[in-house]
């Protein structure tokens, strides 16, 4: 397992530790993450669990795990 990342459960999740968001548009939010540098992340693909859901938040990133796959996490 790569750092900062766990693996999917049950609902369809994919969660990120320790990211935080850097900007954000009106449909997509810019995260720093770990492994995986800046990355916008659409924000209809951010699950409820998230703590990272509006420019300036820290923490656990939690994503559809559909889009997480698509994008090679």
């Amino acid at each position: 397992m790569t750092r900062g990342i766990r693996d999917e459960d049950e609902d369809g999740k994919h969660e990120v530790d320790d990211c935080k968001a850097t900007g954000a548009s009106e449909k997509a939010l810019r995260v720093e993450t770990p492994d995986h540098g800046n990355v916008w992340v659409p924000k209809s693909v951010i699950h409820d669990d998230s703590e990272v859901f509006e420019e300036g938040h820290e923490g656990r990133l939690v994503v559809r795990s559909w889009w997480a796959e698509k994008q090679g996490w």
